[in-house]
């Protein structure tokens, strides 16, 4: 991920002045790092609402010292019946350098780039979402420069274009790296499950998705500590 970012990074500084390639850049940096610190399966991303993410990146938000975005996505989600939005905070940046916020804010530049203020948010125009396997082919076009780079972090043998996916391979990198920085289950579980949380009596927690950030705040810190960790 650090090398992937890298090699956006490099694009974005060389195409200055050029805003149709830095919008493509944006939504490949973007998708990645929302995918990979929210441990977010590949379509859920696509779910990432337009009028919701620039109302909430236009404030600066604290934990605790911490600085965190919060990432909207829009619909039904696993054990929630209400449809809504559904907010994720994630760290502004990693353990590691993973600059999560520039990338969401980037994304946010790009709608203003497109004139669009609603909608999904992974789109080329209002309301139509991005074509899936143009942007994981650019995805692991990238990868694929990576592995021939370094083939300490993708062996050679790797076939990336068959053992690496959207759809799942930003999550599952994501749960081992955090297993790795030994991030509690719990908070593993809490990111991975959103809201589902397990109650005494093994019953459905009843909780309502609404498009306030009160609803969330007591889970900001538990939600940080994993994405904080990778």
């Amino acid at each position: 991920m650090k090398a992937y970012q890298e090699t956006l990074e490099k694009e974005w500084q060389e195409s200055e002045g050029d805003d149709k390639e830095r919008v493509k850049l944006a939504l490949l940096g973007a998708y990645a790092m929302i995918a990979f610190a929210g441990s977010f399966r590949g379509h859920e991303v696509f779910l990432v609402d337009t009028y919701g993410l620039l109302k909430y990146i236009s404030q600066d938000r604290f934990e605790r010292g911490d600085k965190f975005v919060v990432i909207p996505l829009l619909g039904k989600y696993k054990t929630e019946n209400a449809e809504g939005y559904h907010l994720t905070p994630l760290i502004a940046e990693t353990s590691s350098g993973l600059q999560i916020e520039i990338w969401v804010k980037r994304l946010a530049w790009a709608k203003g780039i497109q004139g669009i203020c609603q909608g999904p948010a992974f789109s080329t125009e209002p309301g139509l979402v991005l074509n899936v396997r143009w942007l994981e082919l650019e995805i692991l076009e990238r990868f694929v420069s990576i592995q021939q780079a370094n083939s300490d972090l993708i062996p050679q043998e790797v076939n990336v274009y068959e053992d690496y996916g959207i759809s799942r391979s930003f999550r599952r990198g994501s749960t081992t790296e955090a297993r790795n920085k030994r991030v509690n289950e719990e908070d593993i579980d809490l990111m991975n499950r959103w809201r589902s949380f397990e109650s005494a009596k093994g019953r459905r927690p009843r909780m309502r998705m609404q498009d306030h950030y009160s609803d969330i705040a007591q889970m900001v810190p538990s939600l940080l500590r994993y994405s904080k960790a990778l």
